[in-house]
């Protein structure tokens, strides 16, 4: 008897330390029923459309990657797990692998830091404050594609801005130029520098609103407490934002491991396949192969490492909430 009455202790505690937990990260609590109707009705319109636009593909996909044979879907046959066996021999998904987990890695650590830094920055109370907030949300602006191509063309290596200002401060020989994206090491650089400052405005937009909700009766407090603007930062200002800071690296993880135009436009895989990444490698498969069985065995692949950083996240979140 008083072990069942301390596993419904157990579940009680668990169940409002959740509720806790919600209220303080999210800001719900318990509905009351005339509430929760509407909450339900007002949902059920995205719901439905979650299920067309998310569920019902990833469904396919799953069932596609057991299937092979045919050309572009048509005469598909089932093939059990073949095409998951076919992965562990395959060299290029290995490499397109990495590329996509290191460029997630770097641009997503990136992104964060620096945006988290530009938000700070745009909160400060400076002259033409709105200025700045409109010059860092510039890069976001610009299409991901066209910031591709225009980042290719500075980098040629005939017509290219930077050769061009090298070749005239004498520090490249003209008949010698630096050929950017044809070095293997100097184009992944590039495509994470260009990631890097593609999204930062994006995160510093998401911060910056994470910024505006923390009260200044907090920083008052820290200030008479005598804590320093980095102590402040530290210790006050970047716990408060962690539900902010997880959500945005949910979306930008999410972003980093399906990124295709940002690569397809600026290198295509280039030099030979040495930049391409799951996303440009599903591409390959599907479009130009026609292989939709093994394309969607990748796609499945993908699918499962984005939930799989979903979930640490939303773990590490929920325990630093209810420790």
């Amino acid at each position: 008897m008083d072990s069942i009455d301390l596993s419904m202790a157990k579940k009680g505690l668990a169940g409002k330390r959740r509720l806790a937990f919600g209220s303080r990260v999210w800001g719900w609590g318990p509905l009351r029923a005339p509430e929760e109707r509407l909450a339900w009705a007002m949902l059920t319109p995205v719901l439905l459309a979650l299920l067309a636009l998310g569920v019902y593909p990833a469904i396919t996909t799953l069932w596609l990657s057991f299937r092979s044979g045919g050309t572009y879907g048509i005469g598909m046959s089932m093939a059990g797990l073949a095409n998951y066996t076919r992965l562990l021999s395959d060299h290029q998904f290995r490499h397109a692998l990495l590329f996509s987990l290191a460029y997630s890695v770097v641009t997503v650590a990136g992104q964060m830091v620096l945006g988290t830094l530009l938000a700070v920055f745009a909160n400060q109370k400076i002259p033409a404050r709105w200025l700045v907030r409109a010059a860092i949300l510039f890069p976001w602006a610009i299409p991901t594609a066209t910031n591709s191509v225009i980042w290719a063309y500075m980098f040629n290596d005939q017509y290219g801005l930077f050769n061009s200002i090298l070749i005239r401060l004498g520090l490249v020989d003209k008949l010698h130029p630096i050929v950017w994206l044809g070095s293997a090491r100097l184009a992944t650089v590039l495509i994470f520098i260009l990631a890097i400052w593609k999204a930062n405005s994006l995160v510093a937009l998401l911060v910056l609103a994470g910024l505006q909700l923390i009260p200044n009766e907090v920083y008052e407090t820290a200030q008479v407490d005598g804590a320093s603007r980095l102590r402040t930062f530290w210790s006050v200002t970047l716990p408060l934002l962690r539900p902010t800071l997880v959500v945005v690296l949910i979306l930008r993880t999410i972003e980093s491991l399906q990124a295709f135009d940002l690569i397809s436009a600026f290198t295509n895989g280039a030099p030979g396949t040495q930049t391409e990444n799951l996303g440009l490698y599903i591409y390959t498969q599907i479009a130009q192969f026609g292989d939709f069985g093994y394309g969607s065995t990748i796609a499945t692949v993908v699918m499962v490492m984005t939930l799989a950083f979903i979930f640490i996240y939303l773990r590490i979140l929920y325990r630093s909430a209810t420790a």
